[in-house]
């Protein structure tokens, strides 16, 4: 017979540890419950987080199907459903299969007297340490409901941030991808059409007629070196933004881009005080707090930063006084958290500071959403039409020869 091994609380609240023998993890919890305790963790012994990941092979859940579980559960549970059902509920809709798995596998734990946060941080892929946190607070203060709502609320902001900024960027890159097929069919295609008939020419042919036949001759006769170099490319730059020294010069670069470079900044810093906002308000000690927004952070400047602001809190400082001394933090952001340390409503400060840079951002997008489309056909227009002229110009100096 399967033994199971328990973490139960007595009447008194105390904390008792066993086993007992059982078929099943519910009969488990039967015979805990009748000797008199509240079950909290029941697992069978021998069994650990590390030999159920060995039986399911994970795969990465998109940051829009945590925001949809996310929003779904937390409707439901409002409603006064309880944890178990909204659970079962939940998993029937999912079409993912293994997310399907996930919340299946979440449901048993908790049925079996597991505590939710426990059982979502052993997917570590899916629900961040954040999220493990936030929920962990809501069960300790009692409010796991208002927690789920807030948790919900979070992702739904950033998942719209993410989704403007895709979106700024979709007609941009469209048109670049657009332009650079066009391009290469001229060249490909249509130029060395036009070739043979320039080679009846008896006379020197312009500069730029004889630089797009070379172009043209050379992605002819060696576009698999083009290929081959390309993906030798963009698979070392992959590489080398997996290194430290790689994600730095990244972050660095992208900080010092002119406009770009404030926007971005913005972004982080607007969903690192929203976070901070969040942890703080469900009661989360400070130090604890930033260092779990510091990585929702993807910039790995500002990350790094942000890590000596918690040796800083360590040793004394503020928070405000802090980011007073970070390069890439505007001054005004530490003085308004300072004031905000001072009056005590730090929570208020930074939900201000995080609405404020979502607001710029948003204005940011559409700013750039106007523009980049016109440049974009500009510059792809641009392009071609050089390339056309430069096939015209023997045409139009053998005209001018001609007379």
């Amino acid at each position: 017979m399967p033994n199971f091994r328990y973490k139960a609380k007595m009447k008194n609240a105390e904390t008792v540890l066993g086993h007992v023998d059982a078929q099943t993890r519910e009969e488990a919890v039967e015979k805990i419950n009748q000797m008199g305790l509240t079950a909290v963790l029941v697992e069978e012994s021998g069994s650990s987080q590390a030999s159920r990941d060995e039986r399911v092979r994970p795969r990465k859940i998109s940051s829009k199907e945590v925001y949809f579980f996310s929003r779904q559960l937390a409707n439901l549970i409002k409603s006064g459903i309880s944890i178990l059902r909204t659970l079962e509920l939940i998993s029937a809709q999912i079409k993912n299969t293994y997310f399907k798995h996930v919340i299946e596998t979440i449901y048993s734990e908790v049925k079996d007297g597991k505590s939710f946060s426990d059982s979502l941080s052993g997917y570590p892929l899916i629900f961040s340490n954040f999220y493990v946190t936030m929920v962990k607070a809501g069960e300790e203060s009692g409010n796991l409901k208002g927690t789920l709502v807030d948790v919900a609320s979070y992702l739904q902001e950033q998942e719209e941030i993410a989704s403007k900024v895709r979106t700024a960027i979709a007609y941009p890159l469209f048109m670049g991808i657009f332009g650079l097929g066009t391009v290469v069919f001229i060249l490909t295609y249509v130029m060395p059409k036009i070739t043979s008939i320039f080679e009846n020419f008896n006379q020197a042919l312009p500069l730029p007629t004889q630089i797009v036949m070379a172009i043209s001759a050379f992605l002819i006769s060696s576009w698999y070196w083009v290929v081959i170099a390309a993906f030798v490319i963009i698979m070392l730059i992959k590489q080398w933004d997996k290194t430290k020294e790689g994600r730095l010069y990244k972050s660095q670069v992208q900080l010092s881009l002119p406009m770009f470079g404030s926007f971005m900044l913005k972004v982080e810093l607007a969903r690192f005080c929203r976070t901070l906002q969040m942890l703080l308000k469900s009661g989360i000690p400070i130090v604890r707090a930033i260092q779990l927004s510091t990585p929702v952070v993807e910039s790995a400047v500002i990350a790094g930063e942000l890590r000596q602001c918690q040796d800083d809190l360590l040793a004394g400082k503020s928070l405000g006084e802090s980011l007073r001394d970070v390069k890439y933090v505007p001054p005004m952001l530490g003085d308004l958290i300072v004031t905000g340390e001072e009056s005590g409503s730090l929570t208020t400060t930074l939900n201000d500071i995080a609405d404020t840079y979502e607001q710029d951002t948003n204005e940011f997008i559409k700013l750039m959403t106007t523009l980049l489309e016109p440049a974009m056909i500009l510059a792809v227009g641009s392009v071609i039409g050089m390339i056309v002229i430069a096939m015209l110009l023997p045409i139009f100096q053998l005209d001018v020869f001609a007379r």
